[in-house]
């Protein structure tokens, strides 16, 4: 088990030069991700400014720094704010369907590397979780969060052993960072060998057949009842996650056809993002369908729902984070 990400939560930008040391300091080998989420973005503050917040040094160290609503006039800016600092992350709140086929043209405008750090997030309110880009520091006091990469333990069911000892470490990070810690987003996410989708195929069939929807479910509710055993607080999503580009199985289902597009959103009714770091045609209209469907299915669902698509042209692309991204059928 490892830390996936300590995200802290800083309430006023002014403390992002303190909190960027704090995390500097940190030493720990279990810890694979250091973050900085900042709260939804004041409609008085220009993009622009934000970036000159961000501290010059501390590269490893990355920023949910841009998280608007989908009215927010300054939409037009995210590409240029993606392109300027590597470090930085981006997201939309999306609550109607106004506003759609403009974030459907900002999702197609953006290069492959700039599409893996925006994020559309379909829900209610913002969201506090340590998984980016869909977080937000929306709460009242300076605090963090834990994500975790855990699914070789999941796979060998020692899913209490990892929530208690990650709730431990939490616990530890408190007295050292001298803020509250609030709990873990169990969400059970993959990275590249460390597949999600081996686990479900394990327990079904080839992703994808419809027993698979039957499989995410259950593992859903491993998910809670190991949180509930563990007496941790659940934080963020705490749902399976099926990011394609980050799982080698699902991006070998992508690539011979087995997994599809339609698959994907069937499978977002019962876990958490469905359409997530997807290589998807740049089609407008395709993009804008997809975008109707998905409020349709959050709207029915009633939980958040975070949206990374990234804009192919008819074969995979390459990233230097994700390495080749395929693209899915769409069909």
């Amino acid at each position: 088990m490892m830390i996936r990400a300590i995200t802290i939560f800083v309430t006023n930008y002014s403390k992002i030069n303190e909190y960027t040391e704090k995390l500097s300091k940190l030493n720990d080998n279990s810890i694979w991700s250091k973050r900085i989420s900042l709260p939804p973005t004041p409609s008085d503050l220009s993009l622009s400014k934000l970036i000159e917040l961000l501290p010059s040094s501390h590269n490893e160290i990355i920023f949910s720094l841009v998280n608007l609503q989908e009215k927010d006039k300054r939409l037009g800016e995210i590409k240029d704010i993606l392109k300027s600092d590597n470090r930085i992350y981006a997201h939309v709140l999306v609550k109607t369907t106004d506003k759609l086929k403009d974030l459907a043209k900002l999702n197609i405008s953006l290069e492959p590397e700039e599409a893996s750090r925006f994020a559309l997030l379909f829900n209610q309110d913002f969201l506090l979780t340590p998984y980016f880009p869909t977080s937000s520091s929306n709460t009242i006091y300076d605090s963090f969060g834990l994500s975790l990469l855990y699914v070789n333990e999941f796979r060998q069911g020692k899913i209490n052993e990892a929530l208690s000892k990650a709730d431990a470490i939490g616990r530890q990070l408190e007295k050292k960072l001298g803020i509250k810690y609030l709990g873990i987003d169990a969400s059970l996410s993959p990275w590249m060998e460390s597949s999600v989708g081996e686990i479900i195929e394990n327990r079904s069939r080839k992703i994808f057949d419809i027993s698979n929807l039957s499989i995410i479910a259950e593992i859903n509710r491993e998910i809670f009842e190991g949180v509930w055993r563990n007496r941790v607080n659940p934080i963020g999503f705490s749902e399976l996650m099926l990011p394609v580009a980050e799982d080698n199985l699902l991006k070998e289902r992508a690539k011979e056809g087995s997994i599809t597009l339609k698959d994907l959103l069937l499978m977002s009714y019962v876990c958490v993002a469905g359409i997530d770091m997807v290589g998807i045609y740049s089609d407008l209209v395709t993009y804008e369908n997809i975008l109707k469907s998905i409020y349709y299915i959050q709207y029915t669902k009633r939980k958040p729902y975070g949206v990374r698509m990234i804009p192919t042209n008819g074969s995979p692309v390459l990233t230097k984070m994700f390495g080749e991204i395929p693209e899915v059928k769409v069909v």
